[in-house]
């Protein structure tokens, strides 16, 4: 009664308990924000002189002749170009793989994923915290594998996705079925106006077998032609690919090589006593138009190994928390033919901004509306945002998860939505860097063929590279902040 609680309040011994209670939340609240203190002092400490900035793009001619040289072992020995008139190397995209990939773009799995870059989820919701990192995880853990056969390697991991893609999807008044087997059943007798409208695609066109897909280097029955075709690997859940020679590592140790040769001398002038680390070429990768790489963010990449295999590297790994891409992107007649008859408009020579980098800056401390702005980037229009429902490889599909969703706005003028998608438009021969692993990051090519060379480098070496470049770039200091570097 509220009479006995008025006697046991007034209970000496009572006033003591919570008297002791007190000082005791007291004393906690103390610690807690001394240990906060400490932690944000720490964190301080470990930035001192690193890059406050986590986006930068720039002409790739900015760092010198000496880079174009090690574009010419890519151009020469990966892509097998020629020159033009200007000196300009030629790509031309190759026959087999392009015709495997203008159909693997229309699957269901890939129409899923590329449609997700154009209107994804909170940064914070389940398919972010949960079924990206979680797909990104799985396709690691086959890929340090190091299986000896290429194309076991790439069925497992289609396999996988195959497994893994309906948990993004349902099917409303289809119970039991995923979203992407009806999107699959539907592809197949479509009359509608798409790239593969009125095309006889097998039903198992998007089997993990089929998927599978790998160039190979084939004796040619002319004996003049001694030039080897390019070699790939199409790996989901986009049909993007990569690994594209046969002598693979040893290309990579003389690319390793190369890089510290006259590059490194000439990063030395600016930089003086500078040496590459650990820096190295982290990837070859072919887009054709349609294909996607899925949301991820590369968190992996920096540890280097699954828990069953450890590599001896994870400090090596774990340094090297930036990444550079060099960019190409190609036009292909062939397929501005499709487009044409499908009454596509607007079709030009113009390779820019028909492919792109889609990033959600989150909780990226390094991305503001400045960084964003001096790097080119833009927030989508409103026909991009469209294309999470409909684009020209497949039909109009608005049962996806995400199509309930309303779509994220990047912020009123002067302002930024940090939940919001954000385009990075593609330039031919331009780099990019960007800083692991907050950046939630995803890849589309829509008109062109886009091809990326991409690098692994610390936060030193990325500095020099800066310095070269002569890009303004700000690093933190004494924990005062930051201070301007150049």
């Amino acid at each position: 009664s509220f009479e006995e609680q008025e006697v046991v309040a007034g209970d000496p011994s009572t006033k003591m308990v919570r008297s002791l209670g007190r000082s005791i939340i007291l004393l906690f609240l103390i610690l807690a924000a001394i240990a906060a203190a400490s932690t944000g002092e720490k964190e301080a400490a470990d930035n001192d002189g690193r890059i406050v900035q986590s986006l930068f793009r720039f002409p790739a001619s900015k760092l010198g002749p000496e880079f174009e040289q090690l574009l010419n072992l890519w151009y020469d020995e990966w892509l097998y170009t020629t020159n033009n008139e200007n000196g300009t190397a030629i790509i031309t995209p190759d026959p087999s793989g392009k015709q495997h990939a203008l159909q693997s773009v229309s699957t269901p799995a890939t129409t899923l994923f590329r449609r997700q870059c154009y209107g994804a989820a909170p940064i914070k919701s389940p398919q972010f915290t949960n079924l990206y990192n979680n797909l990104e995880q799985r396709r690691k853990e086959i890929e340090f594998q190091y299986i000896q056969d290429p194309k076991e390697e790439m069925t497992m991991l289609h396999t996988m996705v195959k497994r893994f893609y309906p948990a993004f999807s349902t099917v409303d008044n289809h119970s039991g079925t995923s979203a992407a087997v009806h999107l699959h059943k539907k592809k197949v007798v479509s009359t509608e106006d798409t790239i593969h409208a009125k095309t006889n695609l097998p039903l198992d066109y998007d089997s993990p077998s089929k998927l599978a897909f790998q160039t190979l280097k084939l004796s040619s029955p002319d004996t003049d032609d001694d030039s080897p075709p390019q070699q790939w690997s199409w790996r989901p859940a986009g049909q993007f690919s990569n690994r594209g020679m046969s002598n693979f590592l040893q290309w990579r140790v003389r690319f390793y090589r190369t890089m510290r040769t006259k590059f490194q001398r000439q990063l030395s002038k600016e930089t003086p006593g500078f040496k590459f680390s650990h820096g190295r070429p982290s990837g070859m990768y072919w887009y054709p138009p349609g294909a996607v790489r899925e949301w991820h963010s590369n968190y992996l990449d920096l540890i280097g190994n699954t828990k069953e295999k450890k590599t001896g590297n994870e400090k090596i790994y774990a340094s090297q928390t930036w990444r550079m891409y060099f960019i190409r992107t190609v036009r292909d007649e062939e397929f501005d033919g499709l487009l044409q008859n499908l009454g596509v408009g607007g079709i030009s020579a113009d390779v820019d901004d028909h492919s792109a980098m889609h990033i959600i800056p989150g909780e990226d401390e390094g991305i503001t509306l400045d960084v964003l702005q001096k790097a080119g980037a833009r927030p989508l229009t409103k026909e991009e945002k469209q294309r999470q429902w409909k684009d020209e490889f497949a039909e109009e599909y608005s049962n996806s998860t995400f199509a309930g969703e309303e779509v994220v706005d990047s912020g009123e003028e002067g302002t930024l939505n940090r939940n919001s998608v954000w385009r990075l438009p593609d330039k031919n021969g331009y780099v990019t860097f960007f800083r692991l692993p907050k950046l939630f990051h995803c890849i589309v090519s829509e008109e062109v063929h886009r091809y990326s060379l991409g690098f692994a480098f610390s936060d030193d070496e990325v500095q020099a590279l800066l310095k070269l470049a002569k890009v303004d770039f700000d690093v933190y200091g004494d924990g005062e902040g930051y201070t301007d570097e150049l």
